[in-house]
Formats: C-alpha cells, structure tokens, sequence
C-alpha cells in the first residue's frame, strides 16, 4: 500500500549537506514538528505585508532580498512587517547566506512559536539542495516482493511467483557483470512527474538469498561493481511458470507494448514464460537491449510488419 515519507525539523537540521544552524527554539520542539510538503517557496512580497500566496506548509526561504527590503524601513514598520509575515505561522523559516535573523524577528517567531534555522549557502545554491532532499525523502513509497537489477543500464524490476528463480536469475546476471540492487523486497519511490526509483533496504544491501546455500554476500563474493544502492525503474518483467496444464497469454511478436503501473505510474511490461532449462540470464539481456532499441526508436516487430506489408502489396500489385 503506497505510503507517504516523514521528515522531522530535526532530521532536517541533522542533515549535513544542508549546513544549517538553529537560531531559536529546542531541539525537542524540532522532533515534534514534521515537514509535509516536498516544495519550497521564497519569502519574497510576503515579508512586504502581502500574503495570499504564502503556504504555511511549506519551509520559507528569507535571502537578501528579504533582508535589504527590511532595511529600507524604519525600525516600527519592519517589526509590522514580520509580525505580519510570521503570524500566518510557517512551518519553518531558514536564513539564506549571507543573511541571519535579527534579534527582534527571534522574538516575533518565539512568540509565535516559529522556528528559524541559517544555512552557510546562497538561497540559489541552497534551494536545489533542500528541493532535492524533500522530494526524495517525502516523495510516496511502495515495496513490491520482486528483485532489482541493473541490466546494461536498464533498471529492470523482475517479478514472479515464489521459486520461479528470481534469485538465480539475478545471481547469474551478477557473474556476467550486472549490478544487483534489490533482493526479495524493493522499496520503490516515485519522484515527480514519472519516475520510480527502486532500492533495497539496509538490512538486506548486497545480500541475496540463494536455496540451498543462503544468504550470499555479493559485494563481498564479487567485489563492489556487483551492487548499487538504488536504481531507477526502467521496465518490469514477470517470470511466469508455463507448461501444457498451465497456458497463458504472451507476447509472439512484440508488436504491442504492454504497460505495468506502479504508483500511478507507467512501465514496459514483459511476460516471460520459464520452462524448465530456460536461460533466464540471456532473456533478461536480450530484454534490456530491446528497452533500449525501442527507447531510440528501433523496433523490430514494426519493421518486420512493414516488410512483410510491403511484401503482400508487390505480390497483390
């Protein structure tokens, strides 16, 4: 079942990358407040005393501009000012370089119970950091029971019944020089407008689950090139066991290009029928590099259809 991300004012401040410092309230108060909406929004006409577009929800950036425009009033109207803005209480208010909050803003938000943070970089710099940061972390999520290789650069996420030989399949693929992201459990997120980006969770990273044997270590066995952290979602395919009791539905031609939603988003979809002695590795190849051919515009099954119509119509002509 698809599931928002979570991300404290803690977690947030925690985060290295975005070089933030507190300048008011409690780590304490921090953890009890969550951030809910991915985007960011500029200060801007809000500090100036209109309001109608600001969005609570979301974490307020106060750069130079803010601040020099604060400058050009007297000491009166820039308390007005604030009071104005921080009334409409933000969730969080975060300081651009070069800019810190001055002592009677402190004052207005710990009034209004507000917190302020700083950041060492330029609002231009740091809006795509913290941009980034959010959508990731709060972007909707997902886990499938399903492996997540990356085929030639493909992210392909194989699915399939229990002993269908997912595993085996992924394992083979990691000896010929394919990367395993994912065993048994993908965590999936899907990031604006249609991405689905798939990883594995801590516990499992590297391992890969083989009967018989075990838990097998991969970038141990195999070196560090055999794994990765996450991968986008390129095409899904479905291991599907097939027998004369047991028929179903395949692509014969690939004429039509089947699609397989997740999170609301659309995928290539392939079926794969398994036979006994099938050599499921070379299939997931073959399967990557018709992903790619068909993405550059190359596909087969439409060429053949067209020799073959051309051909009809020289013989009917």
């Amino acid at each position: 079942m698809p599931t928002s991300g979570s991300l404290s004012l803690f977690e947030l401040l925690e985060n290295k990358n975005l070089e933030l410092s507190l300048e008011n309230s409690t780590v304490e108060h921090l953890q009890t407040i969550e951030v809910k909406d991915t985007r960011v929004q500029v200060v801007g006409l809000s500090i100036a005393g209109f309001t109608d577009h600001l969005y609570k929800d979301r974490i307020q950036l106060f750069g130079k501009s803010e601040m020099d425009y604060l400058k050009t009033l007297e000491l009166k109207d820039q308390l007005r000012m604030s009071e104005t803005f921080l009334k409409e209480k933000p969730v969080l208010v975060i300081f651009t370089h070069p800019e810190r909050p001055p002592q009677y803003f402190k004052e207005i938000a710990d009034r209004y119970d507000i917190p302020l943070m700083s950041t060492k970089m330029t609002s231009s710099i740091f809006v795509d950091y913290i941009r980034n940061l959010l959508t990731r972390l709060l972007s909707v999520y997902t886990t499938l029971h399903a492996q997540l290789i990356d085929v030639l650069g493909v992210g392909m996420l194989i699915m399939g019944e229990s002993g269908v030989g997912k595993s085996e399949t992924s394992l083979d693929l990691v000896m010929k020089g394919h990367k395993l992201i994912a065993d048994d459990v993908v965590e999936i997120k899907h990031l604006p407008p249609d991405h689905l980006v798939g990883s594995s969770n801590e516990m499992m990273r590297s391992l890969i689950e083989i009967r018989g044997i075990g838990l097998v270590d991969l970038q141990q066995m195999f070196g560090v090139t055999s794994v990765a952290y996450e991968k986008e979602i390129d095409c899904i395919v479905r291991l599907a066991l097939w027998d004369e009791k047991h028929h179903f539905e395949y692509e014969r031609v690939g004429s039509t290009t089947n699609y397989y939603e997740i999170l609301g988003v659309k995928k290539p979809y392939y079926v794969i029928p398994v036979r006994h002695g099938s050599n499921l590795s070379s299939i997931m190849e073959v399967t990557a590099r018709d992903y790619l051919l068909k993405k550059m515009g190359i596909n087969a099954a439409e060429q053949f259809e067209k020799r073959l119509s051309d051909k009809l119509r020289k013989l009917g002509g």
